[in-house]
């Protein structure tokens, strides 16, 4: 019992590096360059070994999409959970939402350049239908609408108001991300005012 448990430990270790080889080079030289071969020789295995785990590359872009779009969606519901648990209305609700969206980017830049940036869907058989980043859209439609409801934003399109939302977010997401912005406030209070002007904006 104890050898299977042993070599299941094993096996769990030796994929969670293939996954994270296979994360750092497709975002450091772009899909198209990176081969079973180059995360083989980076975790300093056999491509063999590689192919024992994953049936190609595909297979490992597959993997890296699920994983991400599961910690996406878990953020973004966690956080919707607390708000609810704290009382909080429906406008504040998606204000603190929209908080754990940009705090996921910035915990996990890596992830949120695969699910938002880099396009890896277009090379996996993950459907966009079916992921934590159309969830999470799902997510933010339905707060616009309790808010709308409530009176505390505008009544309107919540489609076209969440694809709004959504923009600013990634947008701030990848400046914080990218860019050394020149600014005299912190990370937080620039997320804050950023997230608070624009929900303002769409206020009743």
């Amino acid at each position: 019992m104890k050898h299977i448990k042993r070599r299941e430990r094993e096996s769990n270790e030796i994929r969670r590096k293939i996954i994270e080889a296979a994360r750092s080079l497709f975002l450091n030289q772009g899909y198209a360059e990176v081969s079973m071969r180059k995360i083989a020789d980076q975790i300093e295995y056999s491509p063999t070994t590689i192919y024992h785990y994953f049936a190609n590359k595909e297979a490992v872009v597959r993997e890296l999409l699920l994983e991400g779009n599961a910690l996406f969606l878990q953020a973004l519901q966690q956080s919707q959970e607390e708000a609810e648990a704290a009382g909080l209305n429906a406008l504040d609700k998606l204000k603190t939402v929209s908080d754990a969206y940009v705090r996921f980017g910035m915990a996990n830049p890596e992830y949120y350049s695969i699910l938002f940036i880099s396009n890896l869907e277009s090379v996996s058989l993950v459907s966009l239908i079916d992921s934590g980043r159309f969830k999470g859209f799902e997510l933010l439609e339905a707060g616009l609408l309790a808010a709308m409801e409530e009176g505390g934003i505008i009544q309107g399109n919540e489609s076209l108001i969440a694809s709004s939302v959504w923009s600013m977010l990634h947008g701030l997401t990848s400046l914080l991300l990218n860019f050394e912005l020149p600014m005299t406030s912190s990370k937080d209070e620039l997320i804050s005012f950023t997230i608070d002007t624009f929900f303002r904006g769409l206020q009743s």
